[in-house]
């Protein structure tokens, strides 16, 4: 969570969790694209796989959203893989 943002709301990362396949320790640092822009800092903990959505892969991502100068939404999502990228280009994020 960074230092300068207040969490107004969240979504339950410890539930979104619980179908994960594929677990990651510690997260991985990466940016998320959600409804067309770029999400970063953000943190991949996990993989589920999917058969109805993205390319196989799930991951599940936290990161925050700025809702006002200084506040922000926690978001824990289940996103498709090709809307990951690790913030350093030395490997894949799985």
């Amino acid at each position: 969570m960074p230092d300068h943002l207040t969490v107004t709301s969240w979504d339950d990362l410890a539930l979104a969790l619980e179908d994960v396949d594929r677990r990651l320790g510690p997260p991985v640092p990466v940016r998320v694209r959600w409804s067309g822009e770029w999400h970063e800092p953000a943190l991949l903990h996990g993989w589920q796989q999917s058969e109805d959505r993205g390319d196989g892969w799930l991951g599940c991502v936290e990161y925050h959203r700025v809702t006002a100068p200084g506040f922000a939404f926690a978001v824990g999502r289940w996103t498709p893989a090709w809307n990951i990228e690790r913030v350093q280009d030395d490997a894949p994020p799985f």
